[in-house]
Order: structure tokens, then sequence, then C-alpha cells
């Protein structure tokens, strides 16, 4: 293996990363909680804050469920349609999720997509013209490519197995 060293960084003064990092693997291990008091079958999509389920799982939450009290989950949406394509890339009723692509870009084709893109700081400096900020647009192509598991032909995912039977130990 390979050991990388950051040098000249320090921890900010008042950060302390360990407690963000508990706050997610506990939000994790809830929604996987919750995946397994559903049942395999009866969700169909996970993501950070929120799981699909048809009406099956969401019984199965009944006791999960409350509006208003820490800790419970609530229903966002009911919804007669929905398909997903990959991860953070669905179409929810109307609602039309695709991570990188911007609420107001302009669809091409299917998974092509225009939309417009802010300047940094860099690319004003590199581009000699710090004091012109133009907002530019950009061409977005979808590869859509599901690297996570094995996608079958009704869609349905299963994992990949890591095959342990020619390692040392």
């Amino acid at each position: 293996g390979e050991i990388f060293e950051l040098v000249g960084y320090d921890e900010p003064f008042n950060s302390f990363p360990a407690i963000s990092s508990h706050v997610t693997a506990y939000g994790r291990l809830f929604l996987y909680d919750l995946m397994k008091q559903v049942g395999e079958g009866d969700y169909y999509y996970c993501d950070t804050d929120s799981l699909i389920v048809n009406s099956a799982g969401l019984k199965k939450l009944k006791d999960r469920l409350d509006e208003y009290l820490l800790g419970y989950i609530k229903v966002q949406k009911k919804v007669t349609s929905f398909k997903i394509r990959g991860l953070k890339d669905y179409t929810i009723g109307k609602k039309e999720v695709i991570k990188g692509i911007k609420k107001d870009a302009v669809k091409i084709t299917e998974g092509m997509y225009e939309q417009s893109f802010w300047p940094t700081i860099r690319g004003l400096l590199r581009r000699r013209s710090p004091d012109r900020y133009v907002i530019g647009k950009t061409l977005k192509v979808l590869e859509r490519k599901y690297s996570k598991g094995n996608v079958s032909r009704n869609g349905q995912v299963t994992p990949f197995v890591l095959d342990e039977s020619g390692l040392p130990f």
C-alpha cells in the first residue's frame, strides 16, 4: 500500500470532524435499519435522506412514522409512477432529479442538457480577465452507467460479491 501525509495543513481551531462523521454514519445506519425493517422487494431506492417504498413497505414502517416527532420519519410524497436511471438520477411523479444538472437546464435530447456555469476565481485569473465576470453555457452529457452492482433485465440490482477464495488469509 501507499501512505500519504498531508503537510502544511492543520485542523481549524473550532473544528471537530468526529461529530459530523458520527452524525453521517448514524444517518446511514438509520436508513439501513429502515431498509431491513421494510424487507427486500418492498423498497426500490435509497438516497442520503430518503427511502422509496411500495405500500407494503410503508405498512411495515408504521411504528416509525410521525410527521412531527424528532427521530421519526414522514411520508414526503405518494406517487403512482417513478423511474430510476441510477444514483441520484430519477423521475418521481413529475419531478426529475439528476445530480449535476441544474433545475433550469435545457434538455437537448435524452441524457444531454445545456446549462449555465459560473466561473471560479481561478478560471477568471487563468483567462486573464478578472474584471469581466461572464456566466457561460456548457453541455452536459450523462453516461448513465450503473457501477454499484449487477442490473438484471427487469431492473433489479444484485450486489457485487468479492471472491475471497484466492486471498492468503
